[in-house]
């Protein structure tokens, strides 16, 4: 068994975790308060907030629509390859978003809901250190030094140089004044609020968590655990910058975790996922009694 400092002491990167056994009420806390980006785990909170406005009858989650080409985004998912002129649901537009992280679906919610209504969400709420100002389209392109008002600033063009990782340190994207921004503990107070049922109505709650459980990018969080072990999460990830919340669920009850890292200066990603799936499987450890 390792222990939750022999995993951090293994982590190149500045770490931070939160955790909380839902039922038990202990916490694990390491840099817990501190500002990291989001990457993709914004996406929760965009979930969250797509439901918030499910509920009040704002949206139908059987609405269709349009993609067109000005829609799409570079980085992961499938839409961005699809025919223009496909109109997928709503629904079907959260489900990209959180299982493959697809970034088309992801700004197209993003609009969707709102970007004051997802702030004013997140004060009301309390998660002060959430802040989520760019989509993912203005994150991609300001990591690369590209501005997506330019004509001549294509995906195309931001495609290659997330290829090439022709990053750019100084954009806006790496300023935790300007970029999407959360911490371990507001992730995981909001799973929690999530999980509790306080937040959404029954329908919508299981509807979330429904298609949390559904990720297939499985490699920080879930990979080191026993085999069999529900996770509803979101990972996220860019150069030097990579997260994942979510609610474990496990023999003794659920517990919330957000495991977040910045200043990542290993080029090898699998690599560095399993130093963090250490640190998931030393919080199971440490939680799960």
């Amino acid at each position: 068994m390792t222990s939750i400092q022999t995993a951090i002491s293994g982590i190149e990167a500045t770490v931070g975790v939160s955790a909380r056994h839902l039922k038990s009420g202990r916490e694990i806390r390491h840099n817990a308060d501190d500002v990291f980006f989001t990457a993709s785990t914004l996406k929760v909170p965009v979930l969250v907030e797509l439901y918030r406005q499910v509920d009040l009858g704002m949206i139908d989650l059987n609405r269709r629509v349009e993609l067109t080409d000005s829609l799409r985004v570079p980085g992961s998912g499938i839409l961005k390859e699809m025919t223009a002129g496909i109109n997928p649901t709503v629904h079907d537009l959260a489900m990209l978003m959180i299982i493959i992280s697809d970034n088309t679906a992801t700004d197209i919610l993003y609009d969707l809901v709102g970007s004051d209504n997802l702030d004013n969400t997140m004060r009301e709420l309390g998660l002060h250190q959430t802040r989520i100002p760019m989509t993912v389209r203005q994150l991609l392109f300001s990591v690369v030094g590209l501005d997506p008002e330019n004509a001549d600033h294509t995906c195309e063009l931001c495609a290659q140089r997330l290829f090439n990782e022709a990053y750019v340190h100084d954009g806006a994207g790496y300023d935790p004044d300007r970029s999407d921004v959360s911490s371990p503990a507001d992730l995981c107070r909001l799973l929690e609020l999530l999980y509790s049922g306080d937040l959404l109505s029954s329908a919508s709650r299981k509807g979330a968590l429904d298609i949390l459980k559904r990720q297939q990018l499985r490699t920080v969080i879930p990979y080191a655990l026993p085999v069999g072990t529900t996770v509803a999460h979101k990972t996220g990830f860019y150069l030097g910058v990579r997260a994942d919340a979510g609610i474990v669920y496990s023999p003794t009850g659920p517990y919330t975790i957000a495991i977040m890292a910045k200043h990542v200066t290993s080029r090898d990603r699998m690599a560095f996922d399993l130093s963090l799936a250490a640190l998931s499987r030393a919080v199971y450890d440490a939680l799960v009694e």
